[in-house]
């Protein structure tokens, strides 16, 4: 019974932990809803308040998700008025 008692404790630590698997930056690219998600998760929900190493290891790739989703619109901004001013209507 002694032995087992620590052994049991050491289990309930450990079931308890719980690994959050991070999304890749193409998966958050293709579901914009995803990226929302983590975006506020990050900005102002349950990882905002993590140290800086740790919520690094959460964010990043919602932080290169949300600088390409950026970058894609301004392509898409750019060439809608390229396409604007060029072609004779």
């Amino acid at each position: 019974m002694r032995k087992l008692l620590p052994f049991s404790a050491l289990l309930l630590v450990f079931g308890c932990h719980q690994n959050v698997a991070v999304p890749t930056t193409k998966e958050l690219l293709a579901n914009r809803q995803l990226l929302a998600d983590w975006q506020a998760k990050c900005d102002t929900g349950e990882y905002s308040h993590l140290p800086a190493d740790q919520k690094t290891n959460m964010c990043f790739t919602t932080q290169n998700a949300v600088i390409s989703a950026a970058e894609i619109q301004a392509g898409k901004d750019s060439q809608n008025f390229y396409d604007a001013n060029t072609k004779r209507k």
